[in-house]
């Protein structure tokens, strides 16, 4: 496992570098430590969910660099628009059915091969941001941490207890609490994890 400080300024080179390699990398994001790879490259999908121990029926979600990019991948309507443009750079993961372009951009194999809907986040991190802008790719993340375990919310916490990983991206200490997750179909918004943040007035269980 290579290590490296967030602020180095080689930090980002290094981050892509890995990326275009197939490799797993981990950074703090804005909620817990995360786990990510390129989100095109099935390789590097299926190394992440080996890492993770994680089951090959529970998808992994995107990050993105905004929301021009999330169009091109995502279907949205009313609702979709107004959640992402609420809450977005923020602590939500929001469910929506892909585009067309999606279905053969995207790894097939983020959610079961059968990516009709896949979750995405665009995110208010120090390191994503400086990553994204250099990095034109996309990013298949999931937190931290091997099945059934919690995330981690420390460099120290990953080192602990993943060992087979490639490159970890040291910074801050982050929340113990993961991102809300809501799916949106139709104009119909349903709750599938209590994160940080509340939809009180949107939540339909």
């Amino acid at each position: 496992m290579l290590v490296i400080d967030e602020k180095k300024s080689n930090a980002v080179d290094v981050a892509i570098d890995f990326l275009q390699k197939g490799k797993v990398i981990c950074f703090a994001t804005d909620t817990v430590y995360g786990v990510a790879v390129d989100a095109t490259n099935s390789k590097a999908v299926d190394g992440l969910y080996k890492l993770k121990n994680r089951e090959k029926n529970k998808p992994i979600a995107i990050f993105l660099k905004n929301l021009e990019s999330a169009k091109k991948l995502f279907i949205f309507n009313d609702l979709a628009s107004e959640i992402v443009e609420k809450y977005m750079p923020g602590d939500i993961t929001v469910i929506l059915k892909t585009t067309d372009f999606a279905k053969k951009f995207l790894a097939k194999n983020l959610n079961n091969n059968d990516n009709n809907f896949i979750g995405f986040r665009i995110i208010d991190s120090y390191f994503v941001q400086k990553l994204f802008e250099k990095y034109n790719g996309t990013l298949a993340v999931s937190s931290a941490n091997e099945a059934s375990q919690n995330p981690c919310i420390s460099a120290s916490l990953v080192k602990k207890n993943l060992k087979n990983l490639d490159l970890l991206i040291v910074g801050k200490k982050t929340s113990k609490i993961s991102s809300t997750i809501v799916k949106i179909v139709d104009n119909e918004l349903t709750l599938i994890r209590q994160g940080k943040l509340i939809l009180k007035d949107y939540v339909n269980q």
